[in-house]
């Protein structure tokens, strides 16, 4: 029903199944699902609890298990059931679970999903400023002591600097630590040189570590110029892109971060040095990638608005989801140092409406509330 742009794929409703014990001694703990893709109108059930749904298909998601959980001996059960209705896509979508996904446990005080974002508002040769903001949550009965120790170290894992912070969170509150630190002769980040840096957050209580974790980030500026065109690190750079769709060709959907690595090989010795995600949240392999190799990107969130382009397009969920689904991508992706642009749209029909103006500000308005530091474009 799909035609050829879906690679006659029959679509229909999906289910998977898996069965996982958990030992006893992470009872105190918190525990999450994270996936990275689920293509599309999917359902998540543990042990027959109903968690949420999530349409789109490209979007990235969590659920908390916690509180439904069992432990020892006995068997958890997580279900996920996925709807595909054709002609959904104009391109070929694949289907069902096609990115990864992971179970996270921590303890009941931890950096939250997502929890880190990181800038540089100040950049020069002789000395940078990285802006650290962290979300630290408290899903424990009472209010918490905690210290952040912020360190931050290079591609070699030597350390360049750190921030220690000190700060009261409350019961079942997120409380923000933002930590503006000092790098001395930063290397800036590049398709030349892609030069990153790392994040190393610990969150301790009287001096027991309850989480860790590390983001990569890079340093630069750039800016686009109304009669000069592009400019990175201070320097003129002839943006030479092309458009990436999700698919890995005859290999399908499925992510697989090697056979993403070769298309950028690819690209990379024909000329290329930007990458358009066309035209939706792509994986997070790829940004990684484009970190790693020195690609620019324009990470775009949607083909449709309300007006579909096929029958079962993203237009049914718009209205409901749109806003959900573009910060989420936004809050997953904006540490980036690839990423110069947001994109809203792909090709709109809307864009003739009488009140196409008004829809395309709501869309950029969240992308500057989740991401003041870079510019919003429509495909």
């Amino acid at each position: 029903p799909g035609g050829s742009g879906a690679g006659y794929l029959n679509a229909g409703i999906g289910w998977y199944r898996k069965e996982f014990k958990l030992p006893e001694n992470i009872r105190e703990k918190r525990v999450f699902i994270e996936f990275d893709g689920v293509y599309m109108n999917s359902g998540v059930w543990i042990n027959g609890v109903h968690l949420g749904k999530r349409p789109y298909g490209y979007s990235s998601f969590q659920y908390e298990l916690t509180e439904r959980l069992k432990f020892g001996a006995e068997k958890n059960v997580l279900a996920v059931r996925i709807d595909v209705q054709q002609p959904c896509s104009r391109w070929y979508s694949g289907a069902g679970i096609y990115r990864n996904v992971r179970l996270t446990v921590t303890d009941p005080v931890h950096i939250p999903h997502w929890g880190i974002y990181v800038t540089t508002p100040e950049v020069s040769e002789n000395e940078a400023t990285v802006r650290v903001q962290t979300k630290i949550i408290n899903q424990s009965g009472s209010s918490r002591q905690v210290t952040l120790e912020t360190v931050i170290v290079d591609e070699s894992g030597h350390e360049t600097a750190r921030s220690r912070s000190v700060q009261e969170v409350g019961t079942d509150s997120i409380s923000i630590f933002e930590q503006h630190i000092k790098i001395q002769k930063p290397k800036l980040w590049s398709p030349e040189n892609p030069t990153l840096y790392f994040v190393e957050s610990r969150v301790y209580e009287d001096g027991d570590m309850l989480d860790d974790t590390k983001t990569s980030f890079g340093i630069r500026t750039f800016e686009f110029t109304t009669d000069r065109g592009f400019f990175l690190n201070g320097k003129h750079v002839d943006i030479k892109g092309v458009n990436l769709h999700h698919d890995l060709g005859c290999l399908g959907a499925a992510v697989n971060k090697r056979a993403i690595e070769r298309q950028l090989e690819i690209m990379k010795s024909m000329g290329c040095n930007a990458v358009r995600t066309s035209h939706n949240p792509p994986a997070t392999e790829l940004l990684d990638l484009c970190d790693r190799m020195g690609f620019l990107v324009m990470d775009e969130a949607f083909d449709e608005w309300i007006r579909n382009k096929t029958m079962y397009g993203y237009g049914q969920f718009f209205d409901e989801w749109s806003e959900r689904d573009l910060a989420d991508m936004i809050r997953r992706d904006r540490n980036h140092p690839s990423i110069i642009l947001w994109s809203i749209g792909n090709e709109i029909p809307e864009q003739d409406n009488t009140n196409a103006y008004e829809m395309a500000k709501r869309l950029v308005d969240i992308c500057h509330k989740e991401d003041p530091s870079r510019p919003v474009t429509s495909g």
